[in-house]
């Protein structure tokens, strides 16, 4: 499960170019990530605002995952194992997990493509600084 995290991370990092605090935070939607997913396997066209939804509910889910790695990271080497083998049981985690696998793919796709504008492209290039840390918390809990 690290070495997914991690190869989804380094292809965040891959289409890093720039940085912007433009975007409004929001929390994370089960009914909006769902939405967004419905609409992305259909192959319906995606707004500018669909990837501006999709760039807040990756940065809810990026944050979340980064605190559970970090709580983790943080307990004592005797509990550590059972505690990432129920993290990876929950059903939030899993839920999470694998919207920003969904969410993440098409970001990444939209963003080499060239179809992100401007405010968009940077907002997702902001989405790195979650996977350093991830990267940095996945290899110290494990």
């Amino acid at each position: 499960m690290k070495k997914l995290i991690i190869t989804v991370s380094v292809a965040m990092m891959l289409a890093a170019c720039g940085r912007s605090n433009s975007r409004i935070e929001a929390e994370y939607s089960s009914d909006v990530c769902d939405e967004l997913a419905v609409r992305i396997d259909a192959r319906d066209s995606l707004t500018q605002s669909d990837y501006a939804e999709m760039i807040r509910q990756s940065e809810a889910i990026m944050a979340y995952l980064v605190q559970q790695s970090r709580r983790i990271s943080e307990l004592p080497d005797s509990v550590r194992s059972h505690a990432w083998r129920e993290l990876q049981a929950d059903p939030d985690y899993l839920e999470r997990f694998g919207y920003m696998f969904t969410l993440g793919s098409t970001l990444y796709q939209a963003d080499s493509d060239g179809r992100l504008d401007k405010t968009n492209a940077a907002d997702f290039a902001d989405l790195d600084r979650y996977n350093a840390q991830l990267a940095e918390y996945s290899d110290r809990a494990n």
